[in-house]
C-alpha cells in the first residue's frame, strides 16, 4: 500500500463515523442510547485513527510521505473531533424539552 491509499483509508474511517453518528441522531431511541453510542463510535474511530497512523509510521516510505502521512492523520483527528462536537449539539437540540 503505497501513502495515497493509506491517507485514504484515515478518510474512510472519518466518513464512515460521520454516517453512524448521523444514523444515531435520527434514530427513535432515548437520548442517553443515542448520546452513548455516539460517544463509543467516536472513541472506536479515534482509536482506529491512531492505530493505522502508527502501524504506517513503520512503513518504508521516504520522510516527505511520511510528515504527509501525519498532517492527513491530524487533520482526520480533527475533522472526526467537529463531526462529534456538531452531532452530540444537534442530539441536545433536537432531544432539548
Amino acid at each position: 500500500m503505497d501513502a495515497f491509499a493509506a491517507a485514504a483509508m484515515f478518510k474512510d474511517s472519518v466518513e464512515a463515523f460521520g454516517d453512524a453518528a448521523r444514523d444515531e441522531l435520527i434514530c427513535d431511541g432515548s437520548y442517553r442510547l443515542a448520546r452513548a453510542n455516539m460517544a463509543r463510535l467516536y472513541r472506536d474511530r479515534k482509536t482506529e485513527i491512531e492505530k493505522m497512523l502508527e502501524a504506517y509510521s513503520r512503513r518504508p516510505w521516504a520522510t516527505e510521505e511520511h510528515l504527509a502521512m501525519r498532517q492527513v492523520a491530524d487533520h482526520a483527528l480533527s475533522t472526526l473531533d467537529a463531526i462529534y462536537r456538531d452531532m452530540r449539539q444537534a442530539l441536545d437540540t433536537l432531544h432539548k424539552d
